[in-house]
């Protein structure tokens, strides 16, 4: 089972958001976007612990968009479910939610915080005229009770989460459901043999000469103090344990039993909390306990090392074929480690809009894609450790030649990209496509430029990057319109407006033509196969004269370097006075807030 939709309405940062979802749920965003709160409302709905005083809303929790309008609103949140048909108890819990009968069935549950229907309209005076219900389907008498809601649970941990703590709490430990079942499993005969194990011990420890001096030694000065009429015979021993007594004073060690769980760090702890979590999880559905699980972490990185990171949620997000069964991971997120590993289709970004004082959420649940451009995309988040999810904006460039150089140029033009949120990166092709599908306008919606080079054919054909455009802006252009392009020049102008930006030849032509022949000649003079005398008079006749420049033969000795490697060497050199246009025009869109210019 999984959730396949959420709709949160009025609650504290939503006005209205509805977002497809798929098998894992990955919730990433800045901080105050809303993470926590999304996982709030979907406890008001599928938490069993959660106390109906909790449910009870105040004026706080309402959007504070709504103003002087709080009484009045009505709070909504709605979870849709899908792919349970082929389990028998999620058909008994659910079968009554049902909204959509076809293949794959659709159940829902809404929570709702609403003027009491006894009001008949009126409206509410204070909160006390506020009522809540939680029901299955479309029928608000059909209340889905708690004894439903255990069922399929919500577990939620908390970002502060005390791990060290709960482990060493038998109420909390999620180690107290293995002991449990470990003490249950015991037959008659192997209760006796650990209990005569026990006495047997006790027995040994109470004749040790040690321990029989040190009771005397209490017992002369009790004796001391009352006189023999008033003392009582002593001895030291351990108290007589039972078997179950026993197994729950059971405690788990670390470094070859040398230390507990009090001594461990806190990354250590966390780890062997999520491990047993995940065991006390799947123990409970095999129990019959329950028939599914929504486990919510929130801020899973919590002490974790990268690595670790990597590996514990590579594993709960359902990569690995030991991932946990009848469970769904819901994470909130800030660590690229995490996202990396996320499947794609799982991330949910949230986005505050300052201007409506609300948070949107997009879904790539909702992108389309290609089959082979969604594995490119999963291997490229992975190698990136899911920068595009945490940018507020991002230029797409072709290679490492423009990430090296991007950010200089920016710094020379004055175009902070840490303070602005824009990440450079570079998808090591001419192929933006799938990037855009990603994070365009219709999917992600994250703020982007694209640079990139014009590659003009040998033939004197259309250049390369005229499909490449078209195609770009296809994706939310009406075809018609698109097939109208007949001048290069319209495409272009019309590219910019959205974010596009072309050079005229290729990168490093580009830079030559700016005026960076003079920084170039010693980059390749260091770098390239070999530099003699006349490769440098070569060099510096073009420097003299740029007209003269032959692109073919720099671009050779460029590719005798590294085009990484060359920009990386020239990128100290970059200014303002040197920066091509096509880059300026880029970085002024982005200092422009993502749009172009007005002229």
């Amino acid at each position: 089972m999984r959730i396949s939709r959420i709709t949160v309405e009025n609650y504290a940062n939503f006005e209205n958001v509805d977002f497809a979802t798929d098998d894992s749920l990955v919730i990433v965003g800045e901080n105050k976007a809303g993470k926590s709160n999304l996982l709030r409302a979907l406890r008001l709905v599928l938490d069993p612990m959660l106390p109906d005083r909790d449910r009870q809303l105040g004026l706080e929790h309402f959007w504070d968009g709504l103003g002087d309008a709080k009484l009045g609103a009505t709070v909504k949140v709605v979870v849709e479910f899908t792919d349970f048909e082929d389990n028998d108890n999620l058909l008994t819990v659910l079968g009554g939610s049902l909204v959509d009968t076809e293949t794959p069935v659709v159940a829902r549950l809404t929570y709702l915080y609403r003027p009491k229907a006894a009001l008949e309209g009126a409206a509410p005076q204070t909160l006390a005229d506020y009522e809540y219900l939680v029901f299955g389907g479309t029928n608000e008498d059909n209340v889905f009770t708690a004894a439903r809601r255990r069922e399929l649970p919500m577990d939620y941990l908390f970002a502060l989460r005390d791990a060290e703590g709960d482990l060493l709490n038998w109420r909390r430990s999620p180690l107290r459901p293995i002991i449990e079942e470990l003490t249950a499993s015991l037959d008659e005969k192997a209760r006796e043999e650990l209990q005569q194990l026990v006495s047997n011990a006790q027995s040994t420890l109470a004749q040790r000469p040690e321990v029989s001096a040190a009771a005397g030694k209490v017992y002369d000065r009790l004796v001391e103090m009352v006189g023999d009429e008033h003392a009582v015979s002593l001895t030291l021993g351990a108290t007589p344990t039972n078997v179950d007594v026993l197994l729950r004073g059971l405690r788990l060690l670390i470094d070859g039993g040398a230390r507990g769980i009090g001594d461990a760090s806190l990354g250590t702890a966390n780890l062997l909390f999520l491990t047993l979590k995940g065991l006390e999880l799947e123990r409970a559905v095999e129990a019959g306990e329950r028939s599914h699980t929504f486990l919510a972490i929130e801020e899973p990185e919590a002490h974790l090392h990268p690595h670790v990171q990597r590996l514990v949620y590579r594993h709960y997000l359902g990569e690995e074929d030991d991932a946990p069964q009848n469970v769904t991971t819901i994470l909130t997120t800030h660590s690229p480690h995490i996202a990396s590993v996320a499947p794609l289709r799982s991330i949910i970004l949230l986005r505050e809009d300052a201007e409506g004082g609300s948070t949107s959420i997009t879904s790539a649940a909702e992108v389309e894609l290609l089959p082979d451009e969604e594995d490119d995309l999963q291997r490229y988040i992975d190698v990136t450790r899911g920068e595009l999810f945490f940018a507020r904006g991002i230029i797409f460039v072709e290679g490492d030649a423009e990430r090296f150089l991007i950010p200089e140029f920016a710094a020379a033009l004055d175009v902070d990209l840490d303070a602005l949120g824009v990440t450079v990166c570079s998808v090591a092709s001419a192929n933006f496509l799938p990037y855009v599908k990603l994070v365009g306008p219709d999917a992600l919606d994250v703020p982007f430029v694209i640079l990139t080079d014009l590659d003009p054919p040998d033939d004197g054909g259309a250049p390369l990057a005229f499909a490449r455009v078209r195609d770009i802006l296809a994706l939310w252009m009406e075809q018609e319109d698109i097939d109208q392009y007949e001048e290069f020049d319209d495409l272009w102008e019309d590219g910019e407006m959205n974010g596009i930006f072309v050079n005229d030849k290729t990168l490093e032509v580009e830079l030559f033509q700016a005026g960076m022949g003079p920084a170039m000649a010693p980059v390749l003079q260091k770098h390239a196969n070999s530099w003699g005398s006349q490769r440098r008079a070569v060099m510096n006749g073009w420097i003299d004269d740029p007209t003269t420049l032959d692109e073919g033969k720099l671009l050779g000795w460029v590719g005798e370097v590294g085009k990484g490697r060359f920009a990386q060497a020239l990128a100290g050199s970059a200014t303002e006075a040197v920066c091509p246009e096509y880059i300026k025009k880029a970085l002024t869109y982005v200092k422009n807030g993502f749009s172009p210019v007005e002229s």
